[in-house]
């Protein structure tokens, strides 16, 4: 039997009114049938945004002015990094006693390596597990809470090992699939674009789609929503229009609050003078033109402050690359 499907343009137009079209899981953010990457920076908010938008599915409750068109039905939750206490510390509120109760349609598998060997990898075993519980179970979307703790995927071959088991599961089992993933250290004076995501280029070029939370400069608990990658419509989210929110507990649900649409530059760090100084200097001591000493007393600091400012830089630099 053939891999591969052969139909006229006509043939696959056809095919395509016979389907029915894909519902929102999460807005224009991820639809059904759809394998999409949710990433951002260390504790800006991706496992919130994920619990939250499991909920919104298991229960059948769009977020807030959002829209949701898939029905109510059973996730899998892999949430591969919180523990049980930690889990329970993000649906309770200690201040005010309140907590919230999730829907039981949240189905939560975690590690456990007590019966593990080890013998046999990690993600195959993983993948393995997976799939007997989806076809056991049934369920049809899936979020994967992250991509590092199934598998390193900084590497071209092991990127494309991962998309392609994960791609297969995806068409065998007709499901929907978010995976969180990470993004390198950034310049929160930067927008964040398609090589903003940690690991390989490859998990973003086999996507279908992809969205990022970022964090704001407009306050501590700021973030806003940017779509990245899109096939199934037009960006809606785009750098002129981010959804803005706002992280909060409400009835002991630690959740995003949207707060509406603006440009991504609000959002962004603005470079002050200092700033622009350091800019200056680590460019021209890349450029070669000026020794460490002469741009200490081109700018009136101490040879030790431009090491350092030098350094910083360099660091900055070396956590941005796409890879």
């Amino acid at each position: 039997m053939s891999i591969l499907n052969f139909k006229t343009a006509p043939e696959w137009i056809d095919y395509a009114k016979t389907l029915p079209d894909p519902n929102m899981l999460f807005d224009e953010f991820w639809y059904e049938g759809e394998l999409s990457f949710l990433f951002s920076d260390t504790n800006v908010g991706k496992s919130i945004v994920s619990m939250q938008i499991a909920q919104s599915i298991a229960s059948g409750e769009a977020i807030h002015h959002l829209k949701m068109t898939a029905k109510q039905q059973k996730v899998l939750l892999c949430e591969f990094e919180l523990s049980a206490k930690q889990f329970e510390s993000r649906l309770k509120d200690k201040s005010t006693g309140d907590s919230f109760m999730p829907s039981a349609n949240i189905i939560r598998a975690v590690y456990d390596f007590s019966n593990h060997d080890f013998k046999d990898k990690l993600e195959d075993v993983v993948f393995q597990e997976i799939k007997k519980y989806l076809i056991r179970s049934k369920i049809k979307v899936m979020i994967i809470d992250n991509i590092t703790a199934i598998q390193d995927t900084g590497r071209f071959e092991q990127a494309i090992n991962f998309m392609q088991t994960i791609n297969r599961l995806k068409f065998e089992l007709e499901l929907s699939i978010l995976v969180l993933g990470h993004t390198p250290k950034r310049n929160m004076m930067d927008p964040i674009n398609e090589n903003s995501m940690g690991g390989s280029k490859a998990l973003m070029n086999l996507a279908d789609s992809s969205f990022t939370i970022g964090r704001s400069s407009k306050g501590e608990n700021q973030r806003y929503l940017k779509q990245i990658k899109v096939r199934q419509n037009a960006f809606r989210y785009n750098a002129n229009s981010v959804l803005g929110c706002e992280i909060e507990k409400v009835s002991g649900f630690l959740s995003l609050q949207m707060v509406g649409h603006s440009p991504e530059w609000t959002h962004l760090k603005k470079p002050d003078a200092k700033e622009n100084r350091n800019n200056d200097i680590y460019d021209l001591y890349q450029a070669g033109d000026h020794t460490q000493k002469q741009l200490a007393d081109k700018y009136d600091v101490s040879e030790k402050q431009i090491n350092r400012i030098i350094k910083t830089r360099k660091e900055e630099n070396e956590d941005d690359l796409p890879f």
